[in-house]
């Protein structure tokens, strides 16, 4: 076997790298995928801007609900990328909470460990008399036991800004997407 040459050996390392590189660049390391409702679209505008550096894909609807997040997903097959961003539940039937959890659950098996779904609290006022309270517990319930679920307690940040928002109480200002965007890349950029 002939021995290689300076120049064959400098060849056969820049293509193990490059090989290397787009390896690591198909994990998606800094990949992020944000899909959902109508937050997600507001959100959608801004986040771009928090996250330098990163490849964001938007994705979301005016009305998705949260049962359409794993047939999504699944859509991406292998090429999901390493973190997803989801914005789900605000259009749904706060009474349905083990629907939510479950879908949560399948989202984040969809996933799989060596993902990272943020996934936020829901504000929006109570429908049919019933609060989304549960379902912000399932989130935290959930989490609690699944650590590649990071939740977005935009209850908390909505609460003290309850100026960002109009008169329907679900969707913010300019300035409530904006600092809802910068709140969800530092959960980002922590995964």
């Amino acid at each position: 076997m002939p021995r290689p040459t300076r120049l064959g050996l400098v060849l056969a390392l820049s293509v193990c790298a490059l090989a290397a590189g787009s390896s690591s660049r198909a994990a998606g390391s800094r990949d992020v995928l944000s899909y959902g409702d109508s937050l997600s679209v507001g959100t959608n505008l801004y986040l771009g801007r928090y996250l330098h550096g990163w490849n964001l894909r938007s994705l979301g609807g005016i009305s998705t609900h949260a049962d359409e997040v794993p047939g999504t997903l699944r859509g991406f097959g292998s090429a999901l990328p390493r973190v997803v961003v989801v914005s789900a539940g605000t259009n749904d039937d706060p009474g349905r909470v083990s629907g939510f959890a479950r879908v949560v659950r399948e989202t984040l098996s969809i996933a799989g460990p060596q993902r990272c779904v943020v996934w936020s609290t829901i504000v929006r006022p109570p429908y049919a008399g019933v609060s989304y309270a549960g379902y912000n517990r399932a989130l935290a319930t959930i989490a609690r036991h699944r650590g590649n679920l990071r939740v977005f307690d935009w209850v908390k940040m909505a609460e003290a800004h309850r100026s960002w928002f109009g008169s329907d109480g679900v969707h913010p200002t300019a300035t409530g997407y904006r600092a809802r965007a910068a709140a969800i890349a530092r959960l980002v950029r922590s995964c």
